[in-house]
């Protein structure tokens, strides 16, 4: 920009900024600047539908976390299968084991 559109500008602006308790505006006039505003192009430039999914994963990336950890702390404080279990299961009948290691090598 131009020294002389910046102080055009400026002028402008100060003026605008020194009159406003003098402006008037009628009963309607939230309801028509909103219009205004909707009927404006979005923000976001029309995109592909990949990045419209971009954005949403990465809108709901943080409460995901936020659920993986409560799962997490839940886990850790359930018991699922006591140690007693654990063990009965692989002490009860080591044939299945001992079966169960020779398919795995």
């Amino acid at each position: 920009m131009k020294k002389e559109d910046h102080l055009k500008m400026r002028k402008v602006l100060t003026t605008a900024y020194r009159e406003k308790e003098k402006a008037l505006v009628g009963d309607l006039w939230q309801t028509r600047v909103m219009a205004h505003i909707k009927s404006l192009e979005s923000f976001y430039p029309a995109t592909s539908y990949l990045e419209s999914f971009e954005r949403f994963v990465w809108r709901l990336a943080p409460v995901v976390c936020v659920l993986l950890l409560i799962l997490a702390a839940f886990f850790i404080h359930m018991d699922f299968i006591s140690e007693y279990e654990m063990a009965k299961i692989f002490f009860e009948d080591p044939a299945d084991i001992s079966l169960f290691q020779q398919m795995l090598f």
